[in-house]
């Protein structure tokens, strides 16, 4: 599952342009998580623009990251981009996720940690 959702994270940040419907985010998220067979474990969105304010929260809606939307990624832009897995049958879940902002060549990653998977005893 940690493989499946880092690659997926890679795939969303790589396909974030300016002016590229932010569907293609999510496109990248299903596209990744779908080939890997986690189909039935991934959410139905892969994140969301955040705002300055929190009224009542700090997602700025419409700018959701789903499938078929066609809000084009602005330069200037802060998503917040999110992997999950869910998977209920086996009751694991994984998750990944990094802030970016649209910049002039495509997504910079503004988190400063890198995605390892460390196991804890």
């Amino acid at each position: 599952m940690f493989h499946a959702t880092r690659d997926a994270l890679q795939a969303m940040t790589e396909v974030v342009r300016p002016g590229r419907p932010l569907c293609e985010v999510d496109d990248a998220h299903r596209r990744v998580f779908d080939a890997a067979g986690y189909e039935h474990a991934r959410f139905a969105a892969c994140g969301y623009s955040l705002g300055a304010t929190l009224k009542p929260s700090w997602m700025d809606v419409p700018p959701m990251l789903y499938s078929g939307n066609p809000w084009p990624a602005e330069p200037g832009m802060v998503l917040f981009l999110r992997a999950i897995l869910a998977d209920l049958a086996t009751g694991l879940a994984m998750s990944a996720g990094h802030t970016v902002i649209v910049g002039p060549g495509g997504a910079e990653v503004l988190s400063k940690r890198s995605l390892a998977y460390h196991v804890c005893r």
